[in-house]
């Protein structure tokens, strides 16, 4: 095995993960109808997209399926690192959080929270879910 990963990359990964995920928000979504700013005031600036893409199935989905599928993993590493040491623990938390996750998705597919319902959301937060897994067993385990 080259290296080990330690507790601390899985604190860095996750909040990397979780950056990266708003940041792809901020620069290439139209926040204007984002539920979260109707709750707070914000500047004039995010209003509008920041870095327009031409349309295409790849500017789909880094700009709809990428930031949900990156706060997923953020989500599941955050997971690792507070449980890092307790296998049982973080398999049962780790486990939860997929089945939090998939419910909140499809739970915007009948308005019980708001949001848009998409599968490619599913599929995306299943592949990081997937990836990290296999990493995980690769270096950790």
């Amino acid at each position: 095995m080259i290296f080990k990963i330690n507790r601390q990359f899985y604190c860095l990964t996750a909040l990397i993960s979780l950056a990266a995920g708003t940041l792809i928000y901020l620069l290439f979504r139209d926040l204007s109808n984002i539920l979260l700013f109707t709750w707070i005031p914000t500047l004039e600036f995010p209003k509008t997209v920041l870095i327009q893409l031409n349309p295409s199935i790849f500017s789909y989905i880094l700009k709809y399926n990428m930031p949900d599928m990156l706060w997923f993993l953020s989500g599941i590493l955050f997971l690792r690192f507070i449980w890092f040491n307790k296998a049982k623990e973080q398999k049962f938390y780790v486990f939860c959080f997929y089945i939090v996750g998939v419910v909140f998705e499809t739970s915007q597919l009948f308005d019980v929270i708001p949001g848009t319902f998409d599968w490619l959301d599913l599929l995306f937060m299943g592949i990081g879910a997937f990836i990290e897994g296999l990493l995980f067993r690769k270096f950790v385990i």
